[in-house]
C-alpha cells in the first residue's frame, strides 16, 4: 500500500502542478486589469482555484490525511487537539469565533502561518504575538462585517475584506501527528456570531479530507440545537466520528444525600446507548450500521492531561485510547487508501471542470465580444482610411460644374434685366443734368457712377443668391463621385456650413473695368459763340473754357449755357455714349460674375473641402490607435486565460486515466461547486 499511495502521489503531483504556471499569468494579468473590463470578475474565482489547488497538492504531496473537527462553542475540540497532537496548542482557539480554519501538524519547528484571502501569508513564531493580532484581525473583520451590512451588501471575505485571514497553520514539533501524517483541522464554533455555517467552511474540503470528528459534551448530547448542520457532515466525509465529551470527575446526588461517581465516570458507554435508543435520526442509525459513523465517549480533559505528561509507564485513558486507534486504524486502512485516491481525483475533477466551466462562460463571452468588436473597429478604420485618401486625391474643382452652371444662369438674367433699368436711369440723370448748373464731372461721379456700382452690385447679389440657392439643395448640388459624400458625412463634414464660409471670405468681385461711364471730351458738339469768333478761340480753348481740363472736366455750366452750346446735339452725343457703354456691359457682367462665382468660388470652395477633410485622416488614425492599443490590453488578458483554460480542459483527461491506472471511478462524481461561494444563510444579525 505505501508503495501504490507514493506511487500515486508521485504521478498526481506531476499531472496537477504544471497547471499552476498559467494561472498565476491570469491572476498577474487580472490583477492589474482595471474593475470594469470584461473577465475582471475571474479574478476573485481563479484566485480561489488556486487556494483550492494548492491545498489539493500539498495535501497529495504530503500525504496528508486531513481530519475535520466540528461542534458547538466549547465542546471540547481543542482539548481533542492537545490530546491528538501531544502538544499545548489550545492558543489557536482563542478567538473561537473567528470564521477561519486552523490546521494543526508536525512540522520542525513551532510557528503560526496565517494566510488571508488575497493569498498573502504571515508567520508568528511567538504564539502570545499570534494570538494578540489575532484577535485585532478579528475586529478588524467584524468592522468590514457591519459596514456591508449598512450597505445591504452580502458579506464574502473574498471580494469584501480580502485581507481576513482564511486559514491559520499550526506547526507543532515531535507530534504525535507525524507518525500519521494526520492534519487536524480545527473549524469555528457551531454557533459563531460571524455567520460562516459548516457548508461554507467546509467547501474547500467536499472529496478532499479523510474524515470528520464531531465533538458534543454529555450534557449537551441530547439538544436538537446542537446537530443543527450534523447532517452534512455525513453528505461530506468518508468516515464521521461522534466523540461524547464525558466528566469522569463529575458527581451526582444519592437518595441519602451523599455524593457518588456520575453515570459519566461509571458507565459512559450507557449515555451512548441512551443517544442511540432516544436521539438518533434515521439518518444517523444508517450512517452507524454501514459504518460511516462511529460513536465514542471520552473524557477529554483527562486524555490531553495524559497526552501532555506522558508519564513513562503511564497508559492511556481507555477510552481516549480506543477512539484514537480506531482513528488511527481508519487512517491506516486499506479504506482511507481508497477514500484517499478516490477523494483527491473527484477533488481535482470538480475543481478543473468548475474552473473550465467558469472560464467560458458569460464574463469570457464578454471579452471575446470586446475582442470582436475592437477587431471590427481596426478594420473599418483601416478601409475608411483608404476611402479618405482616394477622396482626398480627387480634384474637387469640376464638382462644382453644377453651381457654376446656375451662377451662369442667374448672371445672365442679371445682367440683361438690370441692363435695361440701368440704361434708362443714366438718360434720366442725363437730362436733369440739363437742367441744372453742374459739371460734367459731377454729372459722371454723382449722377452715373453710383446708378452703375448699384446695378453692380444688384449682379453680384444676384451671383452669390444662386451660390447660396444651389448649396440648399441635396448634397449641396455637388456633382461629388460615388461615395465621396459618404466619407464627407462620416468625417462629420458639414458641406453646406464649409462651402458657405468659403463663399462669405470671397473678395469682392473683381469688375473689368471702373464704374464710370467713359466720355471723349473732345468729341463732345459744341456751338460757337460770337465771342469764340472774335476771340479766334479753337476746338480745344473752347472745350476747356466749357467744361475745363478734360482730365477733370469740373468747370460748373449753366443751364442756359448748355442748352446754347450743347443744344440737342450735345444730348444726343451723351445719349449715344451711354448706349455704347451699356452695350458691352452685359457681357462684360456676365464674365465677372462667372469667372467670381464660378471659377475662384469653385476653387475656394473644393480647398475649404479638402481642408475640413484632412482633419478626418488623423482622426481615424487616432482611433485605430486606441482600438488597436485596447484590443492589445484585453489579449493580453485573454491569451493567458485562455491558455488556461486548455490547461484545465486538456487535464481532465489524465485525472480520468490516472484513476483507471489505480482503479478509482471519478467520472460519477458529484457536481461541487467551489469557485463561487455559496449564498449566505439566513441567520441572527451581529449585535450591536
Amino acid at each position: 500500500m505505501p508503495t501504490q499511495l507514493g506511487a500515486y502521489c508521485q504521478r498526481f503531483d506531476a499531472m496537477v502542478r504544471p497547471v499552476f504556471a498559467p494561472l498565476e499569468r491570469a491572476l498577474t494579468v487580472l490583477a492589474a486589469t482595471a474593475a470594469d473590463v470584461p473577465g475582471k470578475a475571474l479574478h476573485g474565482p481563479l484566485r480561489e482555484l488556486r487556494h483550492q489547488l494548492q491545498a489539493l497538492c500539498d495535501k497529495v504531496q504530503e500525504q496528508h490525511a486531513y481530519v475535520l473537527l466540528f461542534g458547538p462553542l466549547k465542546s471540547g475540540k481543542s482539548t481533542l487537539i492537545n490530546a491528538l497532537a501531544g502538544a499545548y496548542v489550545s492558543e489557536v482557539s482563542s478567538l473561537p469565533a473567528y470564521p477561519c480554519l486552523v490546521f494543526v501538524g508536525a512540522g520542525p519547528r513551532r510557528e503560526h502561518v496565517a494566510t488571508r484571502y488575497d493569498g498573502t501569508t504571515q508567520t508568528w513564531t511567538n504564539a502570545q504575538e499570534f494570538v494578540r493580532d489575532l484577535g485585532a484581525a478579528h475586529v478588524e473583520l467584524v468592522v468590514a462585517l457591519r459596514q456591508a451590512e449598512q450597505k445591504g451588501l452580502a458579506f464574502e471575505p473574498a471580494e469584501r475584506f480580502p485581507q481576513a485571514i482564511r486559514r491559520v497553520d499550526v506547526r507543532v514539533p515531535n507530534s504525535a501527528l507525524a507518525a500519521t501524517g494526520a492534519v487536524l483541522v480545527d473549524t469555528p464554533g457551531l454557533y459563531t456570531r460571524m455567520r460562516f455555517g459548516y457548508d461554507r467552511l467546509t467547501r474547500e474540503f467536499r472529496n478532499a479530507a479523510a474524515c470528520a470528528v464531531f465533538v458534543v459534551r454529555s450534557d449537551t448530547l441530547f439538544l436538537e440545537q446542537a446537530f443543527a448542520e450534523f447532517h452534512q457532515l455525513l453528505d461530506h466525509f468518508s468516515r464521521v466520528f461522534l466523540v461524547v465529551n464525558v466528566d469522569s470527575s463529575k458527581r451526582d446526588l444519592s437518595p441519602d444525600g451523599k455524593l457518588v461517581p456520575s453515570l459519566e465516570q461509571t458507565q459512559p458507554e450507557r449515555v451512548l446507548d441512551a443517544f442511540e435508543a432516544l436521539a438518533m435520526t434515521p439518518q444517523l442509525q444508517e450512517a452507524l450500521a454501514d459504518g460511516r459513523l462511529r460513536l465514542c465517549a471520552c473524557d477529554l480533559q483527562r486524555a490531553a492531561s495524559w497526552s501532555l505528561q506522558r508519564a513513562e509507564g503511564s497508559p492511556a485513558p481507555a477510552d481516549f485510547a480506543a477512539f484514537e486507534a480506531d482513528l488511527r486504524g481508519f487512517l491506516g486502512s486499506a479504506e482511507y487508501l481508497a477514500a484517499f485516491l478516490r477523494d483527491s481525483l473527484q477533488r481535482a475533477r470538480s475543481l478543473l471542470s468548475e474552473a473550465g466551466i467558469l472560464l467560458a462562460g458569460a464574463d469570457m463571452q464578454r471579452l471575446r465580444q470586446r475582442l470582436a468588436e475592437h477587431d471590427e473597429r481596426v478594420g473599418w478604420t483601416c478601409g475608411e482610411e483608404q476611402q479618405w485618401l482616394a477622396a482626398l486625391a480627387i480634384d474637387l474643382v469640376p464638382v462644382f460644374a453644377p453651381i457654376t452652371a446656375e451662377v451662369a444662369a442667374a448672371a445672365a438674367s442679371a445682367a440683361r434685366d438690370a441692363g435695361a433699368r440701368l440704361l434708362s436711369g443714366l438718360g434720366a440723370a442725363t437730362d436733369t443734368w440739363f437742367l441744372s448748373g453742374d459739371s460734367l464731372q459731377t454729372l459722371q461721379r454723382e449722377h452715373w457712377q453710383p446708378l452703375v456700382r448699384a446695378y453692380r452690385t444688384a449682379a453680384a447679389t444676384a451671383g452669390r443668391a444662386a451660390v447660396a440657392a444651389a448649396l440648399s439643395q441635396p448634397q449641396c448640388n455637388l456633382a461629388l463621385p460615388a461615395g465621396v459624400g459618404e466619407v464627407l458625412r462620416r468625417a462629420g463634414v458639414d458641406a453646406h456650413a464649409v462651402l458657405l464660409r468659403a463663399l462669405d471670405r470671397l473678395d469682392e468681385v473683381a469688375w473689368a473695368d471702373a464704374d464710370n461711364v467713359p466720355i471723349d471730351v473732345a468729341a463732345i458738339p459744341l456751338r460757337r459763340t460770337l465771342a469764340d469768333l472774335l476771340a479766334f478761340r479753337s476746338g480745344a480753348r473752347m472745350r476747356e473754357r466749357t467744361f475745363g481740363p478734360s482730365a477733370a472736366p469740373d468747370a460748373r455750366i449753366p443751364a442756359a449755357e448748355k442748352s446754347a452750346r450743347l443744344g440737342e446735339a450735345g444730348r444726343l452725343h451723351l445719349h449715344q455714349c451711354l448706349a455704347g457703354f451699356r452695350a458691352g456691359l452685359p457681357a462684360a457682367t456676365d464674365a465677372a460674375l462667372r469667372r467670381h462665382f464660378g471659377e475662384r468660388f469653385a476653387t475656394a470652395g473644393a480647398t475649404a473641402l479638402r481642408d475640413a477633410l484632412a482633419t478626418y485622416g488623423p482622426a481615424l488614425r487616432q482611433e485605430r490607435a486606441q482600438h488597436e492599443a485596447d484590443r492589445a490590453r484585453l489579449q493580453a488578458l485573454a491569451l493567458p486565460v485562455r491558455a488556461l483554460a486548455v490547461a484545465a480542459h486538456e487535464l481532465l483527461p489524465q485525472i480520468a486515466e490516472i484513476g483507471r491506472a489505480f482503479g478509482v471511478d471519478v467520472a460519477g462524481a458529484p457536481a461541487r461547486h467551489v469557485l463561487v461561494p455559496a449564498p449566505p444563510r439566513a441567520e441572527a444579525p451581529l449585535p450591536s
